[in-house]
């Protein structure tokens, strides 16, 4: 009788959950300040731009590219309810209802695409430069017809 064993062995660095809240949240103050005019146009910008990087950076380290796809979503659900206080605040409340609900749904396309190039290209230069890193333990162990260790 021969027997078969498998060793599984979970490959992903870190939970990447509690960044990606904080900076969504961050982003959803950033698109705040934009939409209801509050402080100066272009810092508030650099802010959410570099917001973005240094949380496309820490995906990149802990080698979670594939989160960048989900992150303009997270962003988009938390940012969304204090953008339609924005639009209210700044148009007034019927047409920054009409107006907020539009730019929020619509609009949210391009906010979006940036997010994801920026996300995305952060963390794949900071996961290109870390290197890739030979696994040591592989967890894998592959045993000969005669029971020998290979």
């Amino acid at each position: 009788m021969n027997a078969v064993m498998f060793q599984v062995k979970e490959r992903t660095r870190s939970n990447v959950t509690a960044p990606m809240i904080v900076w969504a949240i961050a982003m959803a103050v950033v698109l705040f300040m934009l939409e209801a005019r509050y402080g100066e146009r272009s810092c508030v910008v650099w802010a959410g731009l570099g917001a973005t990087a240094l949380l496309g950076a820490y995906l990149g380290w802990r080698r979670r590219i594939a989160a960048t796809l989900v992150a303009p979503i997270v962003s988009w659900l938390v940012a969304w309810p204090p953008l339609a206080v924005a639009a209210v605040l700044h148009y007034g409340f019927f047409k920054g209802l009409f107006a907020g609900l539009f730019w929020i749904t619509i609009g949210w396309a391009l906010i979006a695409t940036i997010e994801l190039s920026v996300l995305l290209f952060f963390a794949t230069v900071i996961k290109r430069l870390r290197g890739f890193s030979a696994l040591q333990d592989s967890g894998v162990i592959v045993f000969g017809p005669d029971g020998s260790q290979l």
